[in-house]
């Protein structure tokens, strides 16, 4: 009876140093001194940053705001006793990291990923817009008109522009009075450079950016009159121009431009029963609101 009362106590004594791990009591005693010191930050101490240590490896999951602030992290969590290395799994700016399954990211701010250093990357974003063109010369109309959007990758610095200000504008005749009208649609497709500066969500553009521009026309119910455009070439354009961006979402981004178009209409006109060419410069003055989906 003895006997088998002390071989219990001592299976229990040894089943309660199994279930005590030295090595599970130091990894929460490091999991609570990194929480301590990102707590403490005063730029971390807001955020909701979670801290898991395993075998002195220190994985941390939540979200800050910038990469800045996850670099800090790891760099905090580094210089914690005990820490053996540190799995940088954060959210920045809304945006999942994609090193969460990743191998383990150094506690250095220059060892941080490019993608974790991206506020949000996205390389085609494609829209639309509506837009008011005021042409300077006097024998073209003020209209509003609506375009198609794109934007090329979200960087600082030079970059790639591409600009589709496409507009449209009523022409009367150029020899007398008449209520006929042609409407002229120019569609410019340009590709240049631009240079970009801004914050996490908003970013402004100037560039400059030149090419083809495909123009039509229709005449108005009215009928022909003397001197009223008939047909329209197609022409060189070119245009420089300041692009507001905000980005509202992951996926979706607001932009307000303002350039200024730079062309000339080659018209055919009707002149006394005979069609005659006539230039004309459609130099106008565009600005557009409007909104894109981030493709990729």
């Amino acid at each position: 009876m003895h006997a088998a009362l002390v071989l219990g106590l001592l299976g229990l004594v040894a089943g309660c140093r199994t279930a005590i791990d030295p090595l599970a009591i130091a990894d929460a005693q490091t999991a609570a001194r990194v929480k301590t010191a990102l707590v403490n930050d005063p730029d971390l101490g807001p955020r909701a940053i979670e801290v898991r240590v395993v075998g002195g490896v220190v994985a941390l999951s939540g979200r800050v705001l910038t990469a800045a602030e996850a670099a800090r992290a790891v760099a905090l969590a580094r210089g914690v006793s005990g820490v053996v290395d540190v799995r940088q799994g954060l959210q920045i700016g809304g945006e999942e990291n994609p090193n969460l399954d990743g191998p383990p990211v150094s506690g250095n701010a220059s060892d941080v990923s490019s993608s974790e250093l991206q506020d949000n990357p996205s390389l085609l974003a494609v829209g639309g817009s509506i837009g008011w063109s005021n042409p300077r010369a006097a024998a073209l109309e003020t209209r509003i008109a609506i375009s198609p959007l794109i934007r090329l990758g979200s960087s600082r610095g030079f970059g790639w522009t591409i600009g589709l200000d496409w507009f449209q504008t009523n022409v009367g005749s150029l020899a007398q009075r008449s209520e006929a009208q042609t409407r002229v649609y120019v569609k410019p497709v340009m590709l240049g450079a631009g240079y970009t500066i801004g914050s996490e969500r908003a970013s402004l553009a100037a560039s400059l950016v030149g090419g083809y521009a495909w123009n039509s026309l229709t005449v108005t119910d009215t009928g022909l009159a003397a001197g009223l455009p008939v047909e329209v070439s197609n022409s060189l354009v070119w245009r420089p121009g300041v692009s507001l961006w905000y980005d509202v979402g992951r996926k979706t981004a607001l932009n307000l431009s303002v350039g200024h178009i730079v062309t000339r209409l080659r018209l055919t006109v009707l002149n006394d029963g005979r069609l005659e060419r006539q230039s004309t410069r459609g130099d106008t003055t565009i600005v557009h609101a409007g909104i894109a989906y981030k493709l990729f």
